[in-house]
């Protein structure tokens, strides 16, 4: 008696880190679209020359933030 059983290939580690980097660009991507958001109002007090401090800092924070996912996501790359 023979059985039929449906074999689907384990995934490979390559196939896996390929599946993870896409899955955490993804994650990036989104984030660096909620920066761009997060973005407008310190930007916007800062233009209109009423920005405090805290504008400026929380600006240079999301700018580094998006900086070191800039860095992450070249990586995956090479």
């Amino acid at each position: 008696m023979s059985q039929n059983f449906d074999y689907e290939p384990r995934e490979t580690e390559q196939e896996r880190i390929e599946r993870e980097n896409r899955l955490r660009a993804a994650e990036i991507a989104r984030r660096f679209s909620e920066i761009d958001r997060e973005r407008i109002r310190p930007l916007a007090a800062i233009v209109a020359g009423v920005g405090t401090d805290e504008d400026k800092e929380r600006l240079k924070a999301l700018e580094e933030e998006a900086a070191a996912l800039r860095v992450e996501l070249a990586g995956m790359e090479d």
